[in-house]
């Protein structure tokens, strides 16, 4: 039997300096997580997640951009997008045996999915839980779902910390780190 693990998330060095400079973690305490050795985990689409892969048993990892994604850059993700999918294509077009993906989508990008689909031979994409202030029920991110369904592929949607106001009525009074874990993948 084949073990796959479809939630194996990647991080590129560009998509974390493009959060620092927005301040994203001050809106999204999940963007925290994403230091130190985890971060070096993140950022490796070689040989040591393969050494890990092999360590655990697992034979295929089904790799996405980790969230929050780039679900709170706007339009301007577009080129921050084609570079992260194209860097994780070579990562899969050295190790097509042990890697699919699923493409990183900038805001509203039924065409990024596409090319990414029929150029690089990705699998589907994820969601974040919601784009920027859009919850994934919006008519804006529309075009994306049907683009997913005319391609016949899955969008894995993926949890993500609500906004602040709720993070404040739902998961607060504790600590700073346990409110934290409490709304990303705690219980949020």
């Amino acid at each position: 039997m084949k073990l796959i693990g479809i939630e194996e998330h990647f991080l590129t060095p560009e998509v974390k300096d493009v959060w620092s400079a927005i301040g994203l973690e001050s809106a999204d305490p999940s963007v925290a997580f994403h230091g130190g050795p985890l971060e070096k985990r993140l950022t490796d689409l070689a040989e040591d997640r393969l050494t890990l892969m092999d360590e655990t048993g697992l034979d295929v990892q089904v790799l996405s951009l980790t969230a929050p994604s780039l679900h709170d850059l706007g339009p301007n993700s577009v080129d921050l997008a084609r570079r992260a999918n194209d860097a994780v294509a070579e990562a899969v077009a050295r190790h097509p045996d042990r890697f699919q993906v699923l493409a990183t989508l900038p805001d509203e990008a039924a065409l990024e999915l596409e090319r990414c689909v029929r150029t690089l031979g990705f699998k589907g994409t994820m969601l974040c839980g919601r784009v920027g202030h859009r919850n994934l029920d919006h008519a804006d991110l529309l075009p994306i779902f049907q683009s997913a369904a005319a391609l016949k592929v899955p969008v894995l949607l993926h949890p993500r910390a609500p906004e602040k106001a709720v993070r404040d009525a739902y998961y607060s009074g504790f600590s700073p780190q346990v409110d934290a874990v409490f709304s990303c993948f705690g219980l949020g």
